[in-house]
């Protein structure tokens, strides 16, 4: 039964009543009468354009919900792209600022200059990590102005910028381990 149904039917009891002389009705008798036909009824009343109306606010509301999760989770990748960026710039340069320091101070006190050249294979690696971790930021740019892009090609070009950058990162990471590797080895040989 619908609402308009109920309705119907409500006013219709009510006009009878009227017609009898009744000039009130109590509560307990409007609730057992609704009982009545709630229970004469398999399913409680519903007015269809009602539950349509609900039924899109509810899909609007998720659909809302589900734009605002993917913005949030959009943010926290870049805030953590950004962060790993950082970490690399930091590993790499902060290396490659002591190894050069100490390299010109090795060069000033020591008469070996083979040693020197060891030294200079490490700065060298941090160099390029810090290097891929400069590349990693502008091919980022390009990656996210290709995405701007209407067209499926655009999209396509920009996820392999990603992939590049993601490349450049691991590089990055890889090059500080390597130059790590290489500068304990240069002092074990030397120290």
């Amino acid at each position: 039964m619908s609402v308009k149904q109920l309705a119907e039917n409500m006013k219709s009891s009510v006009e009878k009543a009227k017609l009898e002389g009744i000039t009130s009705i109590p509560c307990d008798n409007i609730i057992a009468y609704l009982n009545e036909v709630l229970i004469s009824t398999d399913s409680p009343p519903t007015d269809t354009k009602f539950t349509e109306e609900a039924h899109i606010q509810k899909w609007i509301e998720d659909v809302k919900h589900w734009h605002q999760s993917d913005l949030e989770m959009f943010r926290s990748v870049i805030t953590a792209g950004q962060a790993a960026i950082k970490s690399m710039f930091l590993l790499n340069g902060g290396a490659t600022v002591a190894l050069l320091a100490f390299i010109s101070r090795l060069i000033t006190l020591s008469e070996n200059k083979a040693q020197v050249t060891d030294f200079s294979y490490c700065l060298f690696l941090f160099s390029i990590g810090t290097l891929a971790a400069a590349l990693i930021s502008g091919f980022t740019y390009l990656a996210q102005w290709f995405y701007a892009g209407p067209q499926i090609s655009h999209r396509k070009t920009g996820n392999f910028f990603n992939y590049v950058c993601i490349v450049l990162g691991f590089v990055s990471y890889g090059l500080f381990l390597w130059g790590l590797i290489a500068s304990y080895c240069a002092f074990i040989a030397y120290g």
